[in-house]
């Protein structure tokens, strides 16, 4: 599975990412929403892997390029999007995905229609958020997780002290681009982690960030990021 695909300058740096595990094919292909800083890159994963379901929020339509390359990548490998609903489930080997909110209903609101992915693993449970706000935060209850991917790059939109709350994530990720025009992730989202004793790890210092699962520990490496960038 991949949630997302950066801009689309990264398609190439992902591509050649996964395919360094010996990855040929992607089973389920999700773009959160259709901001080019997820899926912008998502056109270039579908010409170079065999790929199975795609999940994109409908009646989230755009006229900029990658949005058009994403579509024709599609279409000229005969694939479909798939309709996804809150509830979906789906499995991939030992680990079970749920959709916990996507909103159909909200063209002119793309970063409130991300497909929110749930995923469990043995004993640990994932959040992936997308952009998704606090109107999609405060929709529905949720249940404590592990990890949780942030919402929206760490901006006080995301995050509120209620939904974290609920989650009470041991491991925060936020990813984000250094030395950002919006001053991201935001120092109240920050605290709010730091004082629930959550350990963040953020793109911007730590570089990528490799998460390993053995079952009954999480381990993180992460690879600092080079001088050339």
């Amino acid at each position: 599975m991949l949630i997302d695909a950066g801009n689309v300058e990264d398609g190439s740096k992902i591509a050649e990412t996964i395919k360094s595990y010996g990855i040929q094919k992607i089973d389920y292909l999700i773009g959160t929403h259709i901001h080019e800083d997820h899926i912008g890159g998502m056109g270039k994963i579908v010409e170079e892997f065999e790929i199975g379901t795609i999940y994109l929020p409908y009646n989230q339509t755009s006229t900029a390029k990658y949005y058009e390359r994403l579509l024709t990548a599609i279409q000229a490998k005969g694939l479909k999007l798939t309709k996804v609903e809150v509830g979906k489930t789906f499995q991939i080997g030992n680990v079970t995905c749920e959709v916990k909110a996507v909103d159909h209903t909200e063209p002119d609101e793309p970063n409130n229609a991300s497909i929110v992915i749930q995923m469990n693993y043995q004993e640990h449970q994932y959040l992936f958020m997308g952009d998704a706000e606090k109107k999609v935060e405060e929709a529905r209850t949720w249940e404590d997780v592990d990890v949780l991917k942030v919402g929206h790059h760490g901006s006080s939109t995301s995050s509120s002290q209620a939904f974290l709350d609920q989650i009470k994530p041991e491991i925060a990720i936020i990813q984000v681009g250094e030395g950002n025009s919006y001053g991201l992730p935001k120092e109240e989202i920050l605290n709010r982690f730091e004082q629930m004793g959550s350990k963040i790890y953020r793109t911007d210092e730590d570089g990528t960030i490799h998460l390993i699962d053995q079952g009954e520990k999480i381990v993180i490496e992460t690879v600092p990021i080079s001088c050339d960038g």
